[in-house]
């Protein structure tokens, strides 16, 4: 994992992972309730070593004595006999035991000055412990050195009262708990990420598709269900789709595909919106095209277009009318649309039929074709079709579709001689982190896409070789039109997502 996979799995586990640190500071605190609170207090005393006044050498040599005495003294504090002469001297205290473990002595460095600290569960205790060790070691050390030695522990003060406990330490409790929170939230993030089995990013299309990503459609809503006849693209959607018929376009240099079928591993992830959308971009960058919905299970395209479905593709199929009457040009750009007609019993048996065959080569000699077909887990009827055209899109959606599915559909064409041309990743969402995590930041490039001034509306085909279309339906059989292509500047008759 790189450093940029750490940050993406950051921001998309930024509410875990805030949780994660508020909960382990919540634990720490709770802990501290139950750990003892302990209190220190510390006396001070000095070690002298009793000298004559006969030159300044003894009296230096006094003072180095009396630093290696107070040295020497340290571990006597905590020692049993010391903390029995407390025990003796003390009324709240009943036996050595207590004391001992309760004293710690230092020495201040370069000179004779002891440092003596107690602890216990009470300031007051505390303090009169500190203040008790220090004349217990004097007495201690009376007894061995003798009455006519010349060392002397003098205590210089009284410990004072602790206002706060030592024991526990709040500040180290929350930050300790604070860092556990944190790494059981990476931890669960992690483990989220590598047992996740729905495509969430471009990689994972990829890596499951086995072919490259040809574009990616935002969740807007110009592509929803509900706008799907009324509502025109703009801004990020447009933009999407351009960059869609534009890598469709350079996918095959030497040979670009002339029929396309657009299906999905499973139902409602947007197939019939890259279709009718995808079909409409072609047709206003001046071509002429034809879209075929082969959708015989649940037939979308003539709701979308608002057009009669009754009659269309299986009549073509079985002969009972001719390419004329079935379909039907919904606009002036060259966009021609062969609805689904009357569901047959066996949709398979028709789309596999050498009939179907015969219209694809046939349609592909005037149009560039684009077929909606059914997804290709449930039934066998893209699979199929795969055969007949240049080749396969296969739509998926971010946060929904499993690897696994897609993995499986992909083998579904291969396995037929089929080509994946490549992947749609649709419904990615467009605002904040999560569109970093899938890899495709929108929110960055609203302010491009809707520039002030901008009506998005965009010119009309011109006449050309291409462009110009009678108003009724091309011939199948006619020789293969040739132009120039142009782009729009901005779509604003796309339909919407199925």
């Amino acid at each position: 994992m790189t450093v940029l996979d750490f940050l993406r799995l950051t921001r998309a586990n930024l509410p875990l992972l805030l949780a994660g640190l508020l909960l382990g500071v919540l634990a720490a605190y709770a802990f501290s309730l139950t750990v003892p609170k302990v209190y220190t207090s510390t006396s001070t005393g000095y070690v002298n070593v009793a000298s004559s006044d006969e030159g300044v050498d003894e009296v230096v040599s006094g003072s180095q004595a009396a630093q290696n005495r107070a040295t020497a003294y340290v571990p006597l504090v905590a020692s049993r006999p010391v903390a029995e002469e407390i025990a003796e001297r003390s009324d709240s205290v009943d036996s050595a035991d207590q004391i001992m473990g309760r004293l710690t002595a230092t020495v201040v460095p370069g000179s004779a000055l002891m440092q003596v600290t107690a602890m216990s569960s009470t300031p007051e205790e505390a303090r009169d412990l500190a203040n008790a060790s220090l004349v217990a070691t004097a007495a201690v050390v009376g007894e061995l050195e003798g009455r006519d030695s010349p060392v002397e522990v003098i205590p210089l003060g009284d410990a004072q009262l602790p206002t706060q406990p030592a024991s526990p330490d709040i500040q180290k409790y929350f930050l300790a708990g604070a860092v556990l929170g944190l790494v059981l939230a990476y931890a669960v993030a992690f483990l989220r990420k590598a047992a996740d089995v729905k495509v969430r990013t471009t990689a994972d299309v990829e890596t499951a598709a086995g072919v490259g990503v040809l574009g990616v459609l935002p969740k807007d809503p110009s592509l929803k269900d509900d706008n799907r006849r009324t509502s025109a693209l703009e801004g990020r959607a447009a933009e999407a789709i351009r960059q869609l018929r534009t890598n469709l376009r350079f996918v095959s240099v030497d040979a670009p595909p002339r029929t396309i079928l657009i299906t999905s591993a499973r139902s409602e992830e947007g197939k019939s919106t890259v279709s009718t959308t995808m079909a409409r971009a072609l047709a206003r960058a001046g071509e002429p095209v034809l879209l075929v919905d082969a959708d015989l299970r649940r037939p979308t395209v003539a709701e979308v277009f608002g057009i009669d479905g009754s009659v269309g593709l299986t009549q073509m199929i079985t002969g009972q009318i001719a390419f004329e009457a079935a379909v039907k040009q919904v606009d002036e750009d060259g966009l021609f649309v062969l609805p689904a007609g009357r569901i047959p019993p066996d949709p398979s048996e028709l789309l596999g039929s050498s009939r179907m065959r015969e219209l694809i080569r046939g349609f592909r000699k005037d149009f560039t074709v684009i077929i909606d077909a059914a997804p290709l887990l449930p039934v066998t009827d893209a699979s199929l079709l795969s055969t007949a055209v240049d080749g396969v899109v296969l739509v998926v959606k971010a946060g929904e579709t499993r690897k696994e599915h897609v993995r499986v559909a992909r083998e579904m064409v291969r396995k037929v001689n089929g080509k994946v041309l490549g992947v749609v990743l649709n419904q990615v969402p467009t605002g904040g982190l999560t569109s970093h995590y899938y890899g495709y930041g929108y929110g960055a490039y609203e302010s491009y896409y809707h520039q002030p001034g901008r009506t998005g509306k965009s010119k009309r085909p011109q006449p050309g070789a291409r462009g110009k279309r009678r108003a009724g339906a091309g011939t199948v059989n006619g020789p293969a039109p040739h132009g120039e292509t142009r782009s729009d500047p901005v779509m604003t008759s796309q339909q919407g997502n199925s």
